[in-house]
């Protein structure tokens, strides 16, 4: 029984780092492939200290990594099954939000 306590604590750490829509942005462009924290910023439209403080509640949970690359600083997902989660995340959310639509189309 520790053991499931222990995986979901785990799980919760995760679902806690993508809580905020900013992180969670963060991760779909990171899947997409590695980027520079200016890169992020630009995309997102907000700060680089913005984006950098993001990427590091990410680090902390274990879902990317900082490296360099030719005098660079790059971030990538840990993972690169993450990206399928993101991909399945979306999938599910656009069904919902289709739904969703043609309800109100009613």
């Amino acid at each position: 029984m520790n053991d499931d306590r222990q995986r979901y604590a785990m799980h919760a750490a995760v679902f806690a780092a993508l809580a905020n829509p900013t992180r969670h942005e963060l991760m779909h462009l990171l899947c997409a492939g590695p980027r520079t924290p200016s890169e992020l910023a630009e995309a997102l439209e907000v700060s680089r200290p913005n984006v950098s403080q993001h990427l590091a509640v990410l680090q902390r949970g274990g879902l990317v990594r900082r490296s360099r690359q030719d005098g660079r600083v790059l971030w990538e997902v840990i993972d690169p099954r993450l990206s399928e989660a993101c991909k399945l995340i979306d999938e599910i959310l656009s069904r919902e939000l289709a739904e969703r639509a043609h309800v109100l189309e009613r």
